[in-house]
């Protein structure tokens, strides 16, 4: 339950914080969630969700505990509660008076709450109290999160209204040892073949930095990197080869962005420009010299028709780019294409290609220009679901993917440069990070789990020859670029930089 006065701004930051910790993104996600609260301290929904985000196992019970003082009713918050305090021996004092794994902010807004949720922080505390000083003691002197080879379980915090209060349950994690690396030279083939891993994932979480990639890999990844300066989407726009060598800043850090992509013969890059001044988000187009900008306006005609233009795909003849971007009159995404050929800012050259009660969201061309794939989320429709879908240019049909429900949400597709594959990051129901998945184009057989570990995965892209993917991964206990061969399962580690390296694509 929450504050009954209707507040779209609150709303608007509930979606984002929600979609955020969907996609994996924790940090943004917990942003978000914890403005939320701050200013409807009530928010049930909001609680639970941060419940989900949070790092450590006191800052999910005070999440949940507020939960319950809201909603007493609330029956899974109090089952998952139940599951965090049969975990003994996993928080820590601090000689500061503050508990090791309870931020400051988190104290200040479960106290925020009220008496109620006053009350069981403090409970809260002398629960930690006690069991710090049983355990202090037998902490391993490493306690770095790859060290050491034993199991803990975690509590999964699953928000999602929709899914049965059994189904909640622990999931176990273990450190795994380093996936070997490869020492053969990559074999070339051509850009129509892709090819099929083993049908079993592994977990390739790495208990030390990976080698790097081989340096025969062609083409160059587009990536944000650097630092992020108040908005958590928002860096300079980086390009560099896939053993992470050549580092090209091609973007300046006073326009910062999100979700490049390189034009068909590379020359090229689109992205989601940051506009300081007005706090806008624009469709931007340049060179890799970043000296010729086009379409930096989100205005087609001298009107501003368009808002938060996000997720830009361009068309393999490079004659359109489909993005997402709320219309007039709209109150959710749709998916929107404009024409490459055309002057700039001819709103002639704008079209829109959806218009339902459904998110849209990260859109990709197949290599023939024919369908483009996205993820729908009906979570307007009053249905926490996202699903695949195929978008039919020629005649504008859209077909379902994708129809597992709840127990898959999906995100950020991208075609096999032979059309045979649509590979993308997806969170299961009941877990809290995203793992890689692939399925056949034409969906004849259900999604596979490809990358596999205990973070979150994100962003799969392939390589143009369709042998490798790369992807971010929070695994080593940040954002770093990973490269996947796919043949070979052998995972590689392309950026090791102390900064959240997001890529996004992989040209020629």
């Amino acid at each position: 339950m929450s504050n009954p006065q209707a507040n779209p701004q609150l709303d608007e930051l509930l979606r984002e914080g929600i979609q955020a910790a969907r996609a994996g993104d924790k940090t943004l996600a917990r942003d978000l969630l914890e403005q939320v609260v701050e200013q409807d301290q009530h928010n049930e929904k909001a609680w639970f969700w941060l419940a989900a985000v949070v790092d450590s196992i006191d800052e999910k019970r005070i999440c949940l505990g507020n939960v319950i003082v809201i909603n007493p009713g609330n029956q899974r918050a109090q089952r998952l509660l139940d599951q965090l305090e049969g975990q003994e021996g996993k928080s820590s004092f601090s000689s500061g008076g503050m508990t090791g794994g309870v931020s400051r902010r988190m104290v200040r807004l479960a106290i925020g709450l009220g008496a109620a949720a006053l009350v069981a922080l403090v409970a809260l505390l002398i629960v930690v109290l006690a069991g710090s000083g049983d355990n202090k003691q037998d902490k391993p002197a490493d306690s770095s999160p790859v060290a050491g080879a034993a199991e803990t379980e975690e509590v999964a915090i699953v928000p999602d209204d929709t899914q049965p209060a059994d189904t909640v349950q622990a999931t176990r994690r273990a450190t795994f040892p380093p996936t070997a690396t490869e020492t053969s030279p990559p074999t070339a083939l051509p850009p129509t073949w892709t090819p099929v891993p083993s049908p079993t994932p592994r977990d390739t979480s790495p208990a030390t930095p990976l080698a790097s990639p081989p340096v025969e890999l062609g083409g160059k990844i587009i990536m944000r990197a650097g630092q992020v300066v108040g908005d958590e989407d928002n860096q300079p726009i980086i390009v560099i080869s896939p053993d992470g060598t050549n580092p090209l800043m091609i973007a300046p850090e006073i326009e910062r962005g999100h979700t490049p992509i390189f034009s068909p013969d590379g020359s090229q890059f689109a992205y989601i420009k940051f506009a300081t001044g007005t706090r806008e988000v624009i469709l931007q187009i340049n060179n890799l010299e970043g000296t010729a900008p086009k379409w930096s306006s989100v205005r087609w005609g001298g009107v501003p028709i368009l808002s938060k233009q996000d997720m830009p795909a361009w068309s393999p003849d490079g004659a359109w780019i489909a993005f997402t971007a709320v219309g007039p009159g709209a109150e959710w995404p749709d998916l929107y294409r404009v024409s490459m050929l055309g002057e700039d800012g001819n709103p002639e050259a704008l079209e829109r290609l959806t218009e339902d009660d459904t998110i849209e969201r990260w859109p990709a061309f197949s290599p023939d220009g024919q369908l483009i794939v996205y993820a729908a989320d009906l979570t307007p429709l009053g249905e926490d679901i996202t699903e695949l879908r195929l978008y039919h240019v020629e005649d504008s049909q859209i077909t379902d993917l994708t129809t597992n429900g709840a127990s898959l949400i999906e995100a950020a597709p991208d075609w096999s440069p032979d059309g045979q594959h649509i590979v993308f990051h997806a969170q299961e129901a009941g877990a809290t990070e995203s793992d890689i998945y692939w399925m056949p184009a034409n969906g004849a057989s259900p999604a596979e789990k490809i990358i596999d570990s205990d973070a979150s995965d994100i962003q799969p892209r392939f390589s143009p020859d369709g042998q490798y993917i790369v992807f971010s991964s929070d695994r080593t206990g940040n954002w770093d670029v990973f490269v996947y061969k796919i043949a070979t399962q052998v995972l590689y580690q392309v950026t090791t930089n102390p900064r959240i390296d997001i890529a996004n694509d992989w040209g020629p």
